[in-house]
Protein backbone atom coordinates (compact mmCIF):
# COMPACT_ATOMS: atom_id res chain seq x y z
CA UNK A 1 0.00 0.00 0.00
CA UNK A 2 2.94 2.49 0.68
CA UNK A 3 4.69 1.81 -3.09
CA UNK A 4 2.12 1.07 -5.49
CA UNK A 5 2.98 -0.34 -8.57
CA UNK A 6 1.32 -0.83 -11.78
CA UNK A 7 1.65 -0.61 -15.58
CA UNK A 8 -1.22 1.97 -16.23
CA UNK A 9 -2.37 5.49 -17.38
CA UNK A 10 -0.98 7.02 -13.81
CA UNK A 11 1.47 6.64 -11.42
CA UNK A 12 1.62 8.51 -7.88
CA UNK A 13 3.25 11.06 -7.05
CA UNK A 14 1.57 12.27 -3.84
CA UNK A 15 -0.62 11.09 -1.23
CA UNK A 16 -1.56 12.66 2.25
CA UNK A 17 -3.59 9.63 3.91
CA UNK A 18 -7.38 11.23 4.13
CA UNK A 19 -7.02 14.11 2.55
CA UNK A 20 -5.07 14.51 -0.94
CA UNK A 21 -3.71 12.10 -3.55
CA UNK A 22 -1.78 13.14 -6.92
CA UNK A 23 -1.21 11.01 -9.88
CA UNK A 24 1.05 11.96 -12.65
CA UNK A 25 0.98 10.45 -15.93
CA UNK A 26 3.03 7.57 -16.62
CA UNK A 27 5.68 8.27 -18.97
CA UNK A 28 5.67 4.40 -19.50
CA UNK A 29 2.54 4.11 -20.39
CA UNK A 30 2.04 1.75 -23.51
CA UNK A 31 0.95 4.26 -27.21
CA UNK A 32 -2.97 4.46 -27.07
CA UNK A 33 -4.75 7.32 -28.20
CA UNK A 34 -8.51 8.21 -27.85
CA UNK A 35 -10.76 6.07 -29.86
CA UNK A 36 -13.91 7.05 -32.26
CA UNK A 37 -16.98 6.50 -30.77
CA UNK A 38 -18.34 3.41 -32.03
CA UNK A 39 -21.14 1.26 -33.46
CA UNK A 40 -23.74 1.76 -29.70
CA UNK A 41 -22.69 4.51 -28.98
CA UNK A 42 -24.71 7.13 -26.99
CA UNK A 43 -26.16 9.94 -28.99
CA UNK A 44 -23.99 12.63 -27.36
CA UNK A 45 -20.80 10.46 -27.46
CA UNK A 46 -19.44 12.03 -30.86
CA UNK A 47 -19.93 15.58 -29.72
CA UNK A 48 -18.19 14.84 -26.75
CA UNK A 49 -15.16 13.23 -28.48
CA UNK A 50 -15.40 15.55 -31.07
CA UNK A 51 -11.87 16.96 -30.28
CA UNK A 52 -10.22 14.34 -28.60
CA UNK A 53 -10.40 11.66 -31.29
CA UNK A 54 -6.67 10.14 -31.90
CA UNK A 55 -5.19 12.43 -29.20
CA UNK A 56 -2.44 10.32 -27.03
CA UNK A 57 -3.71 8.96 -23.79
CA UNK A 58 -3.49 10.23 -20.70
CA UNK A 59 -5.26 13.22 -21.78
CA UNK A 60 -4.36 15.17 -18.52
CA UNK A 61 -0.91 15.17 -17.30
CA UNK A 62 -1.54 15.29 -13.71
CA UNK A 63 -4.71 14.54 -11.79
CA UNK A 64 -5.43 15.58 -8.26
CA UNK A 65 -7.53 14.25 -5.69
CA UNK A 66 -8.82 16.10 -2.74
CA UNK A 67 -11.21 13.92 -0.25
CA UNK A 68 -13.55 15.48 1.60
CA UNK A 69 -16.00 13.32 3.78
CA UNK A 70 -18.23 16.23 5.04
CA UNK A 71 -21.16 16.79 2.32
CA UNK A 72 -21.02 20.41 2.96
CA UNK A 73 -17.25 21.68 2.29
CA UNK A 74 -17.49 19.52 -0.51
CA UNK A 75 -20.37 21.62 -2.33
CA UNK A 76 -18.39 24.29 -0.69
CA UNK A 77 -15.29 23.80 -2.44
CA UNK A 78 -17.49 23.06 -5.93
CA UNK A 79 -18.97 26.34 -5.84
CA UNK A 80 -15.69 28.19 -5.31
CA UNK A 81 -14.06 26.54 -8.48
CA UNK A 82 -12.01 24.26 -6.51
CA UNK A 83 -13.77 21.16 -7.24
CA UNK A 84 -13.88 20.83 -11.53
CA UNK A 85 -16.51 17.92 -10.74
CA UNK A 86 -18.01 16.59 -7.49
CA UNK A 87 -20.82 13.49 -7.03
CA UNK A 88 -23.61 15.57 -5.12
CA UNK A 89 -24.05 13.37 -1.81
CA UNK A 90 -27.82 12.89 -0.66
CA UNK A 91 -27.46 15.67 1.91
CA UNK A 92 -27.25 18.33 -0.44
CA UNK A 93 -29.04 17.55 -3.00
CA UNK A 94 -31.91 19.43 -2.37
CA UNK A 95 -29.77 23.03 -2.41
CA UNK A 96 -28.49 22.20 -5.93
CA UNK A 97 -31.62 20.13 -7.05
CA UNK A 98 -34.94 20.53 -8.00
CA UNK A 99 -36.30 17.26 -8.76
CA UNK A 100 -34.06 15.81 -11.39
CA UNK A 101 -32.62 19.09 -12.82
CA UNK A 102 -30.13 21.90 -11.30
CA UNK A 103 -31.64 24.82 -9.84
CA UNK A 104 -32.02 27.77 -11.84
CA UNK A 105 -28.48 29.66 -9.97
CA UNK A 106 -26.60 26.39 -10.97
CA UNK A 107 -28.19 25.90 -14.67
CA UNK A 108 -27.32 30.04 -15.44
CA UNK A 109 -23.60 29.63 -14.34
CA UNK A 110 -22.99 26.82 -17.03
CA UNK A 111 -23.15 23.93 -14.33
CA UNK A 112 -23.89 20.54 -16.25
CA UNK A 113 -25.60 17.74 -14.29
CA UNK A 114 -24.96 14.78 -15.30
CA UNK A 115 -27.83 12.00 -13.86
CA UNK A 116 -27.57 8.13 -13.75
CA UNK A 117 -28.90 5.03 -11.77
CA UNK A 118 -26.42 3.56 -10.07
CA UNK A 119 -25.86 0.34 -10.37
CA UNK A 120 -27.18 -1.16 -7.11
CA UNK A 121 -29.51 -2.27 -5.11
CA UNK A 122 -30.40 -1.57 -1.24
CA UNK A 123 -31.87 -3.67 0.66
CA UNK A 124 -32.41 -5.23 4.23
CA UNK A 125 -31.53 -8.66 5.07
CA UNK A 126 -33.22 -10.71 7.57
CA UNK A 127 -30.49 -13.24 9.28
CA UNK A 128 -32.47 -17.02 8.48
CA UNK A 129 -30.85 -18.64 11.31
CA UNK A 130 -31.90 -16.06 13.45
CA UNK A 131 -34.52 -17.85 16.05
CA UNK A 132 -37.30 -15.11 16.05
CA UNK A 133 -36.86 -13.67 11.85
CA UNK A 134 -35.11 -16.51 10.59
CA UNK A 135 -36.70 -20.19 9.21
CA UNK A 136 -39.76 -20.85 7.00
CA UNK A 137 -42.48 -21.74 8.92
CA UNK A 138 -45.64 -20.11 8.31
CA UNK A 139 -45.35 -17.45 11.71
CA UNK A 140 -41.39 -16.49 10.56
CA UNK A 141 -42.34 -15.53 7.17
CA UNK A 142 -45.47 -13.54 7.83
CA UNK A 143 -43.03 -11.54 10.33
CA UNK A 144 -40.57 -11.34 7.76
CA UNK A 145 -43.72 -9.93 5.28
CA UNK A 146 -45.38 -8.20 8.00
CA UNK A 147 -42.13 -6.05 8.54
CA UNK A 148 -41.51 -5.41 4.69
CA UNK A 149 -45.03 -4.15 4.50
CA UNK A 150 -44.25 -1.96 7.25
CA UNK A 151 -41.60 -0.06 5.09
CA UNK A 152 -42.29 3.23 3.48
CA UNK A 153 -40.39 3.39 0.30
CA UNK A 154 -41.94 6.65 -0.95
CA UNK A 155 -41.03 8.29 2.61
CA UNK A 156 -37.83 6.88 2.77
CA UNK A 157 -36.54 8.25 0.06
CA UNK A 158 -37.85 11.40 0.27
CA UNK A 159 -36.49 11.89 3.46
CA UNK A 160 -33.20 10.09 3.58
CA UNK A 161 -32.51 10.10 -0.14
CA UNK A 162 -33.85 13.64 -0.58
CA UNK A 163 -36.10 12.13 -3.95
CA UNK A 164 -32.70 11.07 -5.61
CA UNK A 165 -34.02 7.19 -5.73
CA UNK A 166 -36.67 5.19 -6.96
CA UNK A 167 -38.75 1.75 -5.19
CA UNK A 168 -37.06 -1.53 -6.49
CA UNK A 169 -38.99 -4.29 -6.98
CA UNK A 170 -36.59 -6.60 -8.16
CA UNK A 171 -32.87 -6.87 -7.40
CA UNK A 172 -31.12 -5.51 -10.77
CA UNK A 173 -31.16 -1.78 -11.83
CA UNK A 174 -32.74 -0.55 -14.97
CA UNK A 175 -30.65 -1.19 -17.93
CA UNK A 176 -28.61 -3.97 -16.53
CA UNK A 177 -29.44 -7.80 -18.44
CA UNK A 178 -31.67 -9.33 -16.40
CA UNK A 179 -34.02 -6.54 -15.21
CA UNK A 180 -37.66 -7.28 -16.29
CA UNK A 181 -39.22 -4.68 -17.48
CA UNK A 182 -42.35 -6.24 -17.09
CA UNK A 183 -42.05 -6.09 -13.42
CA UNK A 184 -43.45 -2.27 -12.16
CA UNK A 185 -41.59 -0.41 -9.39
CA UNK A 186 -44.33 -1.08 -6.87
CA UNK A 187 -45.36 0.75 -3.86
CA UNK A 188 -45.84 -1.99 -0.74
CA UNK A 189 -46.51 -0.04 1.66
CA UNK A 190 -49.36 -1.59 3.67
CA UNK A 191 -49.64 -1.16 7.36
CA UNK A 192 -52.90 -2.24 7.97
CA UNK A 193 -51.92 -5.80 5.98
CA UNK A 194 -49.05 -6.13 8.14
CA UNK A 195 -51.44 -5.55 11.03
CA UNK A 196 -53.96 -8.14 9.73
CA UNK A 197 -50.92 -10.78 8.71
CA UNK A 198 -49.26 -10.16 12.12
CA UNK A 199 -53.15 -10.94 13.88
CA UNK A 200 -53.54 -13.76 11.81
CA UNK A 201 -50.40 -15.73 12.76
CA UNK A 202 -50.71 -15.17 16.32
CA UNK A 203 -48.17 -11.88 17.01
CA UNK A 204 -50.72 -9.91 19.36
CA UNK A 205 -50.36 -7.57 22.15
CA UNK A 206 -51.15 -9.72 25.55
CA UNK A 207 -50.75 -7.37 27.97
CA UNK A 208 -52.15 -4.31 26.53
CA UNK A 209 -48.40 -2.18 26.23
CA UNK A 210 -49.29 -1.50 22.42
CA UNK A 211 -46.67 -3.96 21.79
CA UNK A 212 -47.02 -6.99 19.93
CA UNK A 213 -45.67 -10.79 21.46
CA UNK A 214 -44.67 -13.80 19.52
CA UNK A 215 -47.35 -16.37 19.09
CA UNK A 216 -45.80 -18.52 22.35
CA UNK A 217 -46.46 -15.53 24.27
CA UNK A 218 -42.66 -13.80 24.43
CA UNK A 219 -41.56 -10.88 24.03
CA UNK A 220 -41.07 -9.53 20.69
CA UNK A 221 -38.24 -7.10 20.03
CA UNK A 222 -36.78 -7.06 16.67
CA UNK A 223 -32.62 -5.72 16.28
CA UNK A 224 -31.37 -3.79 13.60
CA UNK A 225 -27.78 -3.52 12.77
CA UNK A 226 -27.31 0.40 12.63
CA UNK A 227 -23.81 2.77 11.82
CA UNK A 228 -23.16 5.40 14.08
CA UNK A 229 -23.55 8.39 11.32
CA UNK A 230 -26.37 11.39 10.99
CA UNK A 231 -27.57 9.19 8.57
CA UNK A 232 -27.46 6.04 10.07
CA UNK A 233 -29.45 7.94 13.47
CA UNK A 234 -32.13 9.85 10.59
CA UNK A 235 -33.21 6.07 9.44
CA UNK A 236 -33.63 4.73 12.50
CA UNK A 237 -35.93 6.67 13.63
CA UNK A 238 -37.71 6.25 10.88
CA UNK A 239 -37.58 2.64 10.80
CA UNK A 240 -39.09 3.18 14.75
CA UNK A 241 -42.08 4.76 13.59
CA UNK A 242 -42.69 2.26 10.70
CA UNK A 243 -42.63 -0.67 13.73
CA UNK A 244 -44.72 0.82 16.11
CA UNK A 245 -47.32 1.39 13.39
CA UNK A 246 -47.49 -2.15 13.83
CA UNK A 247 -46.94 -2.83 17.42
CA UNK A 248 -43.58 -4.26 16.91
CA UNK A 249 -40.61 -3.05 19.52
CA UNK A 250 -37.44 -2.35 17.07
CA UNK A 251 -33.57 -2.13 18.74
CA UNK A 252 -29.96 -1.13 17.11
CA UNK A 253 -26.81 -2.51 17.60
CA UNK A 254 -24.88 0.54 16.71
CA UNK A 255 -21.41 0.07 15.41
CA UNK A 256 -18.90 1.58 12.79
CA UNK A 257 -19.74 -0.29 9.35
CA UNK A 258 -16.51 -3.07 9.57
CA UNK A 259 -17.32 -4.43 13.09
CA UNK A 260 -21.45 -4.48 11.49
CA UNK A 261 -19.72 -6.43 8.07
CA UNK A 262 -17.81 -8.87 10.81
CA UNK A 263 -21.10 -9.46 12.61
CA UNK A 264 -22.97 -10.03 9.62
CA UNK A 265 -20.37 -12.61 7.81
CA UNK A 266 -20.68 -14.52 11.29
CA UNK A 267 -24.36 -14.42 11.57
CA UNK A 268 -24.32 -12.13 14.41
CA UNK A 269 -27.01 -9.65 13.26
CA UNK A 270 -30.91 -9.94 13.12
CA UNK A 271 -31.29 -7.45 10.20
CA UNK A 272 -29.10 -4.91 8.34
CA UNK A 273 -29.85 -2.71 5.70
CA UNK A 274 -27.15 -2.22 2.87
CA UNK A 275 -26.58 -1.57 -0.69
CA UNK A 276 -24.47 -3.43 -3.18
CA UNK A 277 -22.51 -2.30 -6.48
CA UNK A 278 -22.75 -5.00 -9.62
CA UNK A 279 -19.53 -4.89 -11.42
CA UNK A 280 -21.00 -6.13 -14.16
CA UNK A 281 -24.13 -5.23 -15.86
CA UNK A 282 -25.90 -8.12 -15.10
CA UNK A 283 -28.70 -9.60 -12.44
CA UNK A 284 -26.19 -12.36 -11.50
CA UNK A 285 -24.03 -9.87 -9.58
CA UNK A 286 -27.13 -9.34 -7.24
CA UNK A 287 -28.57 -12.94 -7.40
CA UNK A 288 -25.38 -14.74 -6.61
CA UNK A 289 -25.80 -13.01 -3.16
CA UNK A 290 -28.64 -15.29 -2.07
CA UNK A 291 -26.89 -18.52 -3.11
CA UNK A 292 -26.43 -20.40 -0.34
CA UNK A 293 -22.67 -21.61 -1.50
CA UNK A 294 -22.00 -17.38 -0.69
CA UNK A 295 -22.68 -17.89 2.65
CA UNK A 296 -20.52 -16.80 5.23
CA UNK A 297 -19.06 -14.42 2.88
CA UNK A 298 -21.77 -12.41 0.47
CA UNK A 299 -24.70 -14.28 1.85
CA UNK A 300 -25.66 -12.11 4.84
CA UNK A 301 -29.05 -13.47 4.74
CA UNK A 302 -27.69 -16.98 5.34
CA UNK A 303 -30.34 -18.02 2.98
CA UNK A 304 -30.69 -21.71 1.92
CA UNK A 305 -33.33 -22.50 -0.51
CA UNK A 306 -33.33 -25.65 -2.75
CA UNK A 307 -34.94 -24.28 -5.34
CA UNK A 308 -33.55 -21.28 -5.14
CA UNK A 309 -30.34 -22.71 -6.02
CA UNK A 310 -31.47 -24.47 -8.83
CA UNK A 311 -32.53 -21.17 -10.34
CA UNK A 312 -29.29 -19.80 -9.79
CA UNK A 313 -27.40 -23.31 -11.02
CA UNK A 314 -29.20 -23.02 -13.66
CA UNK A 315 -28.74 -19.12 -14.47
CA UNK A 316 -25.15 -20.11 -15.30
CA UNK A 317 -25.59 -22.40 -18.17
CA UNK A 318 -28.40 -20.15 -19.90
CA UNK A 319 -27.11 -18.30 -22.73
CA UNK A 320 -30.30 -16.96 -24.69
CA UNK A 321 -31.20 -13.66 -22.75
CA UNK A 322 -34.85 -13.80 -22.35
CA UNK A 323 -34.78 -17.11 -21.03
CA UNK A 324 -32.06 -16.04 -17.91
CA UNK A 325 -34.61 -13.16 -17.29
CA UNK A 326 -37.14 -15.73 -16.71
CA UNK A 327 -34.79 -17.30 -14.28
CA UNK A 328 -33.99 -14.45 -12.67
CA UNK A 329 -37.78 -13.58 -12.44
CA UNK A 330 -38.95 -16.71 -10.86
CA UNK A 331 -35.36 -16.00 -8.25
CA UNK A 332 -37.27 -12.44 -7.47
CA UNK A 333 -40.69 -14.23 -6.46
CA UNK A 334 -39.16 -16.57 -4.56
CA UNK A 335 -37.12 -13.81 -2.71
CA UNK A 336 -40.86 -11.80 -2.44
CA UNK A 337 -42.60 -14.78 -0.98
CA UNK A 338 -39.79 -15.99 1.83
CA UNK A 339 -38.98 -12.18 2.31
CA UNK A 340 -35.23 -12.91 3.14
CA UNK A 341 -34.93 -9.49 1.82
CA UNK A 342 -36.44 -6.24 1.71
CA UNK A 343 -35.68 -5.09 -1.50
CA UNK A 344 -35.54 -1.36 -1.21
CA UNK A 345 -34.65 1.14 -3.62
CA UNK A 346 -32.14 2.33 -6.67
CA UNK A 347 -30.89 5.51 -6.12
CA UNK A 348 -29.80 7.74 -8.58
CA UNK A 349 -26.19 8.72 -8.67
CA UNK A 350 -25.84 12.84 -9.74
CA UNK A 351 -22.47 14.74 -11.03
CA UNK A 352 -22.20 18.16 -10.85
CA UNK A 353 -19.49 19.40 -13.77
CA UNK A 354 -17.81 22.79 -14.20
CA UNK A 355 -18.20 24.98 -17.11
CA UNK A 356 -14.73 24.37 -18.27
CA UNK A 357 -15.04 20.63 -17.92
CA UNK A 358 -15.08 18.73 -21.15
CA UNK A 359 -15.30 15.70 -22.21
CA UNK A 360 -16.37 14.18 -19.46
CA UNK A 361 -19.02 11.07 -19.27
CA UNK A 362 -19.38 9.54 -15.73
CA UNK A 363 -19.83 5.47 -16.50
CA UNK A 364 -21.73 3.73 -13.46
CA UNK A 365 -20.00 0.51 -13.59
CA UNK A 366 -17.02 1.62 -13.33
CA UNK A 367 -17.49 3.72 -9.94
CA UNK A 368 -16.11 1.95 -6.71
CA UNK A 369 -18.08 2.29 -3.23
CA UNK A 370 -15.48 4.99 -2.02
CA UNK A 371 -15.89 8.16 -3.55
CA UNK A 372 -12.99 10.12 -4.57
CA UNK A 373 -13.46 13.86 -5.85
CA UNK A 374 -11.09 15.27 -8.25
CA UNK A 375 -9.57 18.24 -9.41
CA UNK A 376 -7.71 18.04 -12.20
CA UNK A 377 -5.65 20.79 -14.51
CA UNK A 378 -8.39 23.45 -15.95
Amino acid sequence: MEHPVGTGAYRLKEWNRGRRIVLEANPAFRKESYPAPGAGSEANDAALAADLVGKPLPLSVRVEIDIVEEAQPRLLLFDTGKLDYVELPFGVADLVLIGDALKPEYAHRGIALHRTIDPAVYYVFFNMDDPLVGGFSPDKIALRRAIALSYDRKVSIRTLRHGQALPAAQLPPPGFAGNDPAIPPVDAYDPVGARALLDKFGYRDRDGDGYRETPDGKRLTIVMGSTTDAAARAADELWKRQMDAIGIRIAFVKQKWPELNRMANAGQLMMWGLGTIGSIPDADAFYTLLYSGNIGSSNYARFRLLEFDRLYEQSQSVVDAGERTALFRKMNDLIQAYAPWIITLHSYNNVIGQPWLRGFKPDPLLRYPWKFYDVSAR
